[in-house]
C-alpha cells in the first residue's frame, strides 16, 4: 500500500512538472487576417512536438478561417472547400486527413484561439483562408523545425506578393483565381466604389460590385467578372478591372428613404450569409433590419433584388439610380417615373428587378 502512495504521487508529481514545462514553453501566437486577402504573417515557425497556442483576430471586413494542412496539401484542401461551397456549406473546413488543424470562419472583430501540440516531424506545413474564392492568395507556411528558415525572397511557400525581393515576386496565378466556377465572391477594391467592395459574380456573365461602408448596390455589369491581376501582385491596394460592359449604376445619393418626408436613413453592415455560393447581406437603415440579394435574371441581361425590411412602421421609398434600364417590382406603386413607394407591410419582402432596356441596344 505505502509503495502505490508513493508510485502515485510521483506520477502526479512528474505530470504537474510536465503540464507546468509545457505551459512554460508554449509558443504563443497572434495571427491577424488583415484587408487586401491577407494574413499579417505568412510565415510562423516552431520545434517540432512544440505545445502551440494560435489565436487568429479577424481585423478585415469579411469573414475568415485558418487551417493547416498536411505538407503540399493547401491546394487539395483549398479544392475540397469548393465542393463544400458547391454543396451549399458555410463551414468550408474539410473533413479530411489532409487538415491538422483548424479555426472555423470568424466574423470581422471576431477572435478565435486553439491549443495544440506541433507535427514531431519536421516539415513545412501551409496554411490557408478556405473562403470561397481566398485559397489562391491567402496562404502562409509553418515551418516545424530547429533550423534557420530559407530566404523570405526566393520561399515559394508564401504568396509571390509578400516576398522581399520585387524580382522574384512575379504573380504565378492567373488573372481570376477561379475562372470557371461562378457564382464567386471577393472582397477586393473596386473602381467607383468606397473602400469596402464587394465584388460578386453571377452565373449568366452578369456581375455587381456591393459597398458594405454604404450598404448599396453601385453598378452591374455583363460580358465577364473582375481581373484581379494587379491587385495579387501589388501591394493589395490596386483596383480590380471590370471585365465587360456596366449597363447599370446607382447615381442616386442613396437608393431607399424612409418615411413620407423622404428620409435619407443612416446606415450600418452587419455582415453576409452564404448560400448556394450566393451572399445575403444584412444591414441596418437606422432601426430597420434590411436583407438583401441579388440573383440574375436570364431571360434579359438584370438582376432581381430580393429585399426584406423587418421592423418598418413608416413607407419605403425606392429612387431609380438611371434611366435607361427597365425597373419593375412585385410590391409597391411607382408615383412617378423615378420613385416607387411601399407601405410598411408592402416592405417586408419584396423584389426589384432592373433589367437592360434592349430597345435602346
Amino acid at each position: 500500500m505505502l509503495l502505490r502512495a508513493i508510485l502515485s504521487f510521483l506520477v502526479i508529481f512528474f505530470s504537474t512538472l510536465l503540464t507546468a514545462f509545457a505551459q512554460t514553453d508554449t509558443v504563443r501566437i497572434t495571427l491577424k487576417a488583415i484587408s487586401g486577402l491577407q494574413y499579417d504573417q505568412v510565415r510562423l515557425s516552431m520545434p517540432p512536438a512544440a505545445w502551440v497556442e494560435l489565436t487568429l483576430m479577424n481585423t478585415d471586413e469579411m469573414p475568415h478561417n485558418w487551417i493547416m494542412t498536411q505538407p503540399n496539401a493547401r491546394e487539395d484542401v483549398v479544392d475540397m472547400s469548393l465542393e463544400l461551397a458547391k454543396q451549399g456549406s458555410t463551414d468550408y473546413v474539410p473533413e479530411s486527413d489532409k487538415v491538422l488543424q483548424a479555426i472555423p470562419l470568424i466574423l470581422p472583430e471576431e477572435k478565435y484561439t486553439i491549443s495544440f501540440q506541433a507535427p514531431q516531424q519536421e516539415g513545412i506545413y501551409p496554411y490557408v483562408c478556405t473562403y470561397p474564392g481566398h485559397g489562391a492568395v491567402m496562404y502562409g507556411a509553418m515551418y516545424v523545425t530547429n533550423n534557420q528558415l530559407p530566404p523570405l525572397a526566393t520561399d515559394e511557400n508564401v504568396p509571390a506578393s509578400r516576398r522581399d525581393d520585387e524580382n522574384v515576386a512575379e504573380e504565378k496565378s492567373p488573372k481570376h483565381p477561379y475562372p470557371d466556377i461562378l457564382p464567386a465572391m471577393y472582397r477586393t477594391f473596386m473602381p467607383n466604389c468606397g473602400p469596402a467592395g464587394i465584388a460578386v459574380g453571377l452565373l449568366g456573365d452578369i456581375s455587381y460590385c456591393w459597398d458594405a461602408g454604404q450598404c448599396r448596390l453601385r453598378y452591374v455589369w455583363k460580358g465577364g467578372f473582375i481581373d484581379l491581376e494587379q491587385h495579387w501582385s501589388g501591394k493589395g491596394k490596386e483596383l480590380a478591372e471590370i471585365v465587360g460592359m456596366v449597363f447599370y449604376r446607382d447615381s442616386t445619393e442613396f437608393p431607399f428613404r424612409i418615411g413620407e418626408d423622404q428620409e435619407t436613413p443612416t446606415v450600418e453592415f452587419l455582415g453576409y450569409e452564404m448560400k448556394n455560393r450566393y451572399p445575403t447581406f444584412k444591414y441596418r437603415l437606422n432601426d430597420v433590419e434590411v436583407t438583401e440579394r441579388i440573383v440574375p435574371t436570364f431571360e434579359t441581361p438584370g438582376i432581381k433584388r430580393m429585399l426584406t425590411f423587418s421592423g418598418l412602421d413608416q413607407p419605403l421609398w425606392f429612387l431609380k439610380g438611371q434611366d435607361n434600364v427597365m425597373y419593375y417590382s412585385n410590391q409597391g406603386e411607382w408615383k412617378d417615373k423615378k420613385t416607387l413607394r411601399l407601405s410598411p407591410e408592402e416592405a417586408q419582402k419584396f423584389t426589384i428587378t432592373i433589367t437592360e432596356n434592349m430597345s435602346e441596344i
